[in-house]
């Protein structure tokens, strides 16, 4: 019981962190860390289905809820304190990590959008309000897919403008990482 109000608390400060800006320092410490942790989580075997790389890389459309649904399971391993350790080197907690990945994910799409068709251009929406729509969520349906939160998401995909910035300044790097990643 302790763990689950431990877990939760957690779970609603990302969640209340999630609208702020990233620091440089954040976002290039999120970098380095980005490689590292997509290679632990590929020399694990009770996570050979997770490609975490791809989820924290924006490669994949994963939202907030489907990565807090990671770290359930690597609760559940219990390779969360290993995790801890690896992403503490970097200066994250795991959930800070999450909320850092996903900003950056949203902003690198931003970024990305904008020398895109407008059908290209609506994809690129709709995956920013998956990762956008982990609050969209009930009490009982756990971790979604991004089709259900693109049902329960109806918020605007307005993407946190000093992130999308911070991130042009940083797109031919995250470019050559979330290549490398994929």
């Amino acid at each position: 019981m302790k763990a689950l109000l431990i877990s939760l608390s957690l779970l609603i400060m990302s969640f209340s962190s999630f609208a702020e800006d990233i620091t440089e320092n954040q976002l290039q410490s999120y970098i380095k860390a980005l490689p590292a942790v997509a290679n632990w989580s590929q020399n694990q075997p009770e996570l050979k289905n997770v490609d975490l790389g791809s989820m924290l890389s924006g490669s994949e459309a994963t939202n907030t809820s489907s990565m807090m649904g990671f770290l359930d399971q690597i609760k559940q391993h219990e390779l969360y304190t290993e995790f801890a350790g690896l992403t503490e080197q970097y200066g994250f907690t795991p959930e800070q990590l999450i909320v850092v990945g996903s900003e950056v994910s949203m902003a690198y799409l931003a970024n990305l959008k904008s020398s895109l068709s407008s059908d290209n251009q609506k994809r690129v929406d709709q995956a920013v309000t998956g990762l956008q729509s982990f609050g969209a969520s009930s009490a009982n349906s756990g971790t979604r897919s991004l089709a259900g939160a693109l049902e329960g998401a109806k918020s605007s995909t307005n993407v946190n403008e000093g992130n999308v910035n911070l991130v042009k300044e940083y797109m031919p790097q995250l470019k050559q990482l979330f290549a490398m990643l994929q």
